[in-house]
């Protein structure tokens, strides 16, 4: 048949030609088969082959709900697949879906300029291409981005434990570039001739070592300024967002300090609360017995920092702050002061927060012969470093 018809001889010695090159591209020669440029097992992504498998990607720093500021590494973790013998080539990093910068190897880290964005919450995505031009996006990473660019607070005497017997009172306000740290400012003082003014680090309710000395203005009593040419460091600059520093004045009658005022940025709340003796407790202080919870919530982090000091309490056992009458964190005891626990940056939900905004929160004081509580105070939402 084919002698008579060689046209068709011809016809089918091509298409059985054509189903052999199709069989071969499949891998239809036997499972010991392996296409042309491929490893170990089979290859992927040609028009007759599976498709190959996408990438995987995470973002491994920050962590979730950070507060960042300044320069901060964004960090990915990304694989590609070993059994087609890909390999990432590139991973992309994105800032509320807008690209920040791209790194082309392992270690997959690009430090983002986070002054280019507004103080707030932002979103962090990986996005990671491999060999065979495949592609994943990672899970988003929520951030809290504090680069203070002012600062303002309410300096009382309340704000400094045991509370100095004083009617002074003052305002700072600063400002800081947010890409050198260069700050300025002042501070107003009523009713104190200040011995001195700092600018110190140390969370509401603690002292810390000062880091800069204001300069007292010629000709305007009770004005105290930035020194020209100060500038934050990096550590401190985060400290500022964190709610972590404040301006205190000494005076000649309180050389430890008069009045002071902690510096925090908008997501950040301070409250100070009395606390005072329970009905468990009654009749057994003292008429010197005081104790101050101090309270530092960053709400955009969602991070608790507590500071409780007493005077006068006898063997204070534990200190614990409530949320709607249920524990929310557990206080630690001061190694070297007895009568201060506290704890910081404990991890607090957006409930607790809603919780905290209604006046639900509490803050108790336990000893041994309270074991229920001896001090008590609810902790007002109300900010009391604000200037307005």
């Amino acid at each position: 048949m084919h002698a008579r018809h060689p046209y068709l001889a011809r016809f089918l010695a091509l298409t059985y030609a054509a189903l052999a090159a199709v069989l071969s591209a499949c891998g239809g020669y036997g499972s010991n088969y392996t296409p042309t440029g491929a490893g170990p097992g089979a290859t992927c992504g040609g028009g007759y082959m599976q498709a190959c498998p996408p990438p995987t990607v995470s973002v491994s720093a920050p962590a979730a709900n950070a507060t960042v500021s300044g320069t901060v590494a964004l960090t990915a973790t990304a694989t590609a697949s070993a059994t087609y013998n890909l390999t990432i080539t590139s991973v992309e990093f994105d800032v509320d879906s807008v690209s920040v910068g791209t790194v082309m190897s392992s270690p997959y880290t690009f430090n983002w300029d986070s002054t280019k964005v507004a103080n707030g919450n932002h979103s962090i995505t990986a996005i990671a291409t491999d060999s065979a031009n495949g592609k994943a996006t990672s899970s988003a990473v929520t951030v809290n981005v504090q680069n203070a660019a002012a600062a303002a607070a309410t300096m009382t005497p309340e704000q400094i434990f045991p509370a100095p017997a004083s009617r002074a009172s003052g305002t700072a306000r600063v400002s800081v570039a947010r890409d050198s740290g260069a700050l300025s400012g002042s501070v107003m003082l009523t009713s104190l001739a200040a011995r001195s003014v700092t600018l110190n680090e140390g969370f509401a309710g603690t002292s810390g070592d000062a880091v800069l000395a204001l300069t007292p203005s010629a000709g305007k009593p009770g004005v105290w300024n930035v020194p020209a040419g100060a500038e934050l460091t990096p550590q401190q600059l985060a400290a500022l967002g964190q709610g972590k520093l404040y301006v205190i004045a000494t005076s000649a009658a309180f050389p430890n300090g008069e009045i002071r005022g902690q510096l925090a940025p908008g997501s950040v709340q301070v409250s100070f609360t009395a606390l005072k003796p329970t009905a468990e407790a009654a009749g057994t202080f003292g008429a010197g017995v005081s104790a101050m919870a101090a309270t530092t919530l960053d709400t955009g982090a969602g991070r608790l920092t507590v500071h409780v000091s007493s005077s006068g309490v006898e063997d204070t056992t534990a200190a614990t702050v409530t949320s709607g009458g249920s524990k929310l964190a557990e206080l630690s005891r001061d190694a070297v002061e007895p009568g201060h626990w506290s704890t910081e940056f404990a991890r607090v939900s957006a409930a607790d927060i809603e919780s905290f905004k209604a006046g639900d929160w509490a803050v108790s004081v336990a000893a041994s012969a309270a074991p229920q509580g001896a001090m008590r105070g609810q902790i007002e939402p109300r900010d009391a470093t604000r200037t307005d």
